[in-house]
């Protein structure tokens, strides 16, 4: 005489899929409060930091050492204070909606000045060997830039005093980077984190982050997935950012 196995009941049903729905509302919370206040992915779409980041890499953002050193800090948990030479990653003053990544230069209450290329903090001249210059013909222009759309100028004769509570920051290409020289000084506020790694790197056209259409779009992902083998940067995946 055989057994039947027992039928699942509505109610066990019911239970299994209260089960998958609390676990699904969890992770996606714990998901948005990761890429939040912890780490988040983002992409560079223009070569004002080349040659530290390229074109096409996909960086995670450390979004809380920073801001757990700024604003009143858990207990315990990494924090620190950002320094020259840190690279950060902002929202860029003019639209807050998109994100920047540059370099800090500049200290709150510094004296900054930028003569021939090069940049002067309190009188002394900066060792940076992280800086590139791709264009011999620098504009010793008199008015300090404020608008990349008004010529190549990239000096400010007279030194400014960065106020309280603000950086000078500057994309290692010093010549193709829409940096402090043109917007201004940036906020603490609008600071969000700083890049850690490259998790991918993806040799993309240089006009890609113009192209906003729908075709376009399209376009440009079916080719990433065409030449993913070969376009991608497989050497840069795992590179620490500095």
């Amino acid at each position: 005489m055989t057994q039947t196995e027992p039928q699942e009941t509505p109610a066990s049903q019911e239970s299994t899929l209260r089960e998958y729905f609390v676990t699904t509302v969890v992770c996606t919370i714990f998901a948005l409060f990761v890429t939040t206040f912890v780490v988040h992915p983002m992409t560079v779409p223009t070569p004002s930091m080349e040659p530290t980041i390229l074109v096409g890499d996909r960086l995670l953002i450390d979004k809380f050492s920073f801001r757990n050193g700024y604003y009143p800090g858990i207990p315990l948990a990494p924090e620190r204070e950002i320094r020259r030479g840190d690279i950060v990653v902002f929202k860029f003053p003019n639209n807050p909606d998109t994100l920047y990544v540059k370099r800090a230069i500049g200290l709150p209450g510094e004296e900054l000045e930028i003569r021939g290329g090069s940049v002067y903090i309190n009188g002394s001249a900066l060792d940076e060997p992280y800086k590139v210059h791709r264009d011999s013909a620098l504009d010793d222009g008199r008015n300090y830039p404020r608008d990349p759309h008004r010529g190549n100028r990239r000096n400010n004769p007279t030194p400014i005093k960065i106020p309280d509570g603000n950086y000078f920051v500057m994309g290692d290409n010093r010549d193709d980077s829409a940096d402090s020289r043109y917007f201004g000084f940036l906020p603490r506020s609008h600071i969000v984190g700083r890049p850690l790694v490259v998790f991918w790197s993806y040799e993309d056209a240089s006009d890609a982050y113009l192209k906003s259409s729908i075709p376009e779009m399209l376009g440009l992902y079916l080719e990433r997935i065409v030449f993913f083998v070969t376009r991608t940067r497989w050497s840069r995946m795992g590179h620490v950012v500095s």
